[in-house]
């Protein structure tokens, strides 16, 4: 019973189908986990991208951008290790210029003076463009980030066509199934009761009661007539529905589902 039943499936294509169907929400669900996996690698660089472009748009005024960035880089460029760095050499800058005048004569000069207040000014406009530039460019570097989208969006794509393709082999393996059942119909002859006479058991074929018969007066109507042999409809529906069908009213069997050549069904 269990085996004619997976022979039933097979030839109408139905566990094809289910496999392919099945095999595709595997793949389609590896895919998908793939994807998960570059959506969460994408997703820290994806937000670092998002704050250097709304910094940048801020910075150079652009339209949907918060403004008054450019205050705090500088603040931030000021306190910066770089920044530091740079101003840690201001008092040995000023002593070199102290030590020159004072080699020259001009040590209480006006001239001293102007070269101090000029070489700090020069220091400190250095030092902060120094590291706001720098910072300028961490932006930059920042928004030019590589982007996971195009894997991301082929990703996406290419679970949409798995499941396609599984959808398209379950609709191949049905239209095969159809054409099984095509082939399998050329093997349905009648076998109902109600079209037969004179009839007599002589034996059984695939666990199956064989009869001997002859066609009635109701039978020849559908142009049969003589004496054959075969199964009872009715019989065989209480063990294998699948295996009847009906046709003007009256059941027919298939035969190839029950495991019988045309040869042994005449």
């Amino acid at each position: 019973m269990s085996w004619l039943t997976d022979t039933w499936r097979g030839l109408t294509g139905e566990n094809a189908g289910d496999a392919s169907v099945k095999a595709a929400g595997v793949s389609a669900d590896a895919q998908m986990a793939g994807l998960d996996y570059l959506k969460e690698t994408e997703a820290i660089p994806q937000e670092l991208r998002q704050q250097a472009l709304g910094q940048l748009g801020g910075l150079y005024g652009l339209e949907g951008f918060e403004t008054g960035g450019q205050q705090a880089m500088i603040e931030q460029a000021m306190s910066s290790p770089l920044y530091q760095a740079m101003m840690g050499g201001q008092q040995a800058g000023e002593e070199s210029i102290l030590r020159n005048a004072a080699a020259t004569g001009g040590l209480r000069s006006g001239n001293t003076q102007t070269a101090m207040y000029d070489y700090n000014t020069q220091l400190q406009n250095n030092a902060l463009l120094e590291s706001y530039n720098q910072q300028l460019q961490g932006l930059g570097n920042l928004a030019q980030l590589p982007s996971m989208a195009p894997q991301i969006s082929q990703g996406m794509g290419q679970i949409g066509q798995t499941q396609a393709l599984g959808i398209t082999g379950a609709a191949q393996a049905q239209q095969q199934g159809i054409n099984n059942m095509m082939q399998l119909g050329a093997m349905a002859m009648y076998s109902d009761r109600r079209l037969k006479k004179d009839i007599k058991k002589i034996g059984e074929i695939n666990g199956h009661n064989w009869y001997s018969f002859s066609w009635n007066s109701v039978a020849e109507k559908l142009g049969l007539s003589g004496n054959t042999y075969g199964c009872m409809a009715d019989e065989v529906y209480d063990k294998i529905p699948e295996a009847v069908i009906m046709k003007d009213g009256f059941m027919m069997i298939l035969y190839g589902v029950l495991g019988i050549s045309p040869e042994e069904a005449v």
